[in-house]
């Protein structure tokens, strides 16, 4: 059960790591941090909705399990709040800040 905990932990530095360096170059800042920040909101409402409702289920379904219950809400919680980042992300880059709307960079000198 450790290891599944480690290998989600790690996942979540990835994730959480490659959403903010795949960040679109060439658009307005203000727009780009409110999307990151309401993206990243969105994703911890519904990881922490989903974990929560799991813990609550599996809590009552195995009572004398309390263990296996918050595993499972932490798992299933943070396995939501990855697909929304990761989603919001694609979403960010492709649908809302697609190459068409970027202004270029400036060249260097």
């Amino acid at each position: 059960m450790h290891f599944m905990l480690l290998i989600f932990l790690v996942l979540l530095c990835l994730v959480i790591w490659g959403f903010f360096h795949s960040n679109p170059a060439g658009v307005p800042r203000v727009k780009l941090l409110a999307l990151n920040g309401a993206i990243l909101a969105l994703a911890l409402i519904a990881g922490g909705s989903i974990g929560y409702v799991l813990y609550l289920d599996a809590s009552v379904v195995k009572a004398g399990e309390r263990g296996l219950a918050t595993y499972l809400g932490i798992m299933a919680g943070g396995t939501a709040c990855l697909v929304v980042v990761a989603v919001g992300g694609l979403m960010r880059n492709l649908v809302i800040f697609p190459l068409s709307k970027r202004v270029p960079a400036a060249p260097e000198a």
